[in-house]
């Protein structure tokens, strides 16, 4: 059977629900931090399904491990260390670097 074609209305669709999903999961984290995981686990499912690119900004909201949501302080730690900023999950202790690039003023 034929996959149905994926249109870009139907992209643009999955790209707010993602937006919307990740909005709920901060706004869900204080009270409800397992519902808040939910929601992302929702949001990657979705970008999955619709082969639709998860925004930077969102990328870096959640661990790439146990996909857990991160909020600095309460279950994320930042650290700059060597030209890399090292997020460390405090859900599943792993690691993830980013690496800065510096402009040429510094």
């Amino acid at each position: 059977m034929k996959e149905r074609s994926k249109t870009p209305a139907t992209k643009q669709v999955a790209r707010e629900r993602i937006s919307i999903l990740f909005e709920q999961a901060r706004l869900a984290f204080p009270e409800h931090p397992e519902r808040s995981n939910r929601y992302v686990a929702i949001a990657r499912r979705i970008a999955m399904r619709q082969r639709v690119r998860v925004d930077r900004g969102f990328r870096r909201q959640f661990c790439h491990h146990c996909y857990a949501f991160l909020v600095p302080g309460k279950n994320m730690r930042v650290r700059v260390h060597r030209g890399n900023i090292v997020i460390t999950c405090l859900e599943c202790k792993k690691k993830t670097r980013i690496r800065v690039v510096r402009s040429d003023g510094q």
